[in-house]
């Protein structure tokens, strides 16, 4: 049987590409923006990719794309049909071949944004005593600092992926990168903790952004 047609995959496809509709309609996805991955659970060497360009609102399970995590290459079967994965593939598969992450997210909503301009010029955004930090995976207590990635936009993305690796390695227990001018990568061991990774990752953006309004 092949991981396209595997039982397990095309659950988390489908699982996953629910998840992105309705993402898409709190607004993490406007015009086709964001993109989203697995690691195949038949064949981990394989990542599955969302496809360059989908209407969000309409992505389905057959708008994931596989490919070698390690070498980039498209499995053979899929190199001529003429679809192509996201341009961000690259950020994806670099999480993959560091982490044990399953999935990956990739949302453009905007508090992520307005969250990475309130730490302009620094190479992390520190975030500290808030409970629901206990949300993410490893974390028992409020009382610890965890300091976010924060990167330029760029349209480099074969250089912004070796960039990323030591920021990701240097802390434990971090689950997300911010691109300012651009969106969010949050990551987690399956879909459904990437998913609350994400609703963490949210929180903490709302509650910085009203802190500096003064609500």
């Amino acid at each position: 049987m092949s991981f396209i047609n595997s039982a397990q995959d095309y659950e988390e496809m489908k699982k996953l590409a629910s998840l992105v509709r309705v993402m898409n309609s709190f607004g993490h996805n406007p015009a086709t923006s964001g993109n989203y991955s697995l690691r195949s659970k038949t064949s981990p060497e394989i990542a599955l990719v969302s496809e360059s360009g989908i209407d969000k609102s309409k992505f389905t399970e057959d708008n994931f794309l596989p490919l070698y995590y390690k070498t980039r290459q498209m499995l053979d079967d899929y190199k001529n049909s003429g679809r192509k994965s996201s341009d961000e593939t690259d950020i994806h598969l670099t999480i993959y071949q560091i982490t044990n992450a399953n999935c990956v997210l990739h949302s453009h909503i905007l508090d992520s944004l307005l969250f990475a301009d309130l730490f302009y010029g620094k190479p992390y955004a520190t975030i500290e005593g808030l409970e629901l930090l206990k949300g993410f995976k490893g974390i028992k207590t409020h009382e610890l600092k965890i300091n976010i990635p924060c990167f330029e936009n760029t349209q480099d993305i074969a250089l912004l992926a070796e960039q990323i690796k030591p920021a990701i390695l240097a802390q434990e227990n971090n689950y997300g990168l911010l691109l300012r001018g651009h969106g969010v990568y949050v990551w987690g061991d399956s879909v459904e903790e990437a998913k609350r990774h994400l609703e963490v990752f949210e929180y903490i953006f709302k509650y910085y952004l009203n802190s500096r309004r003064g609500y």
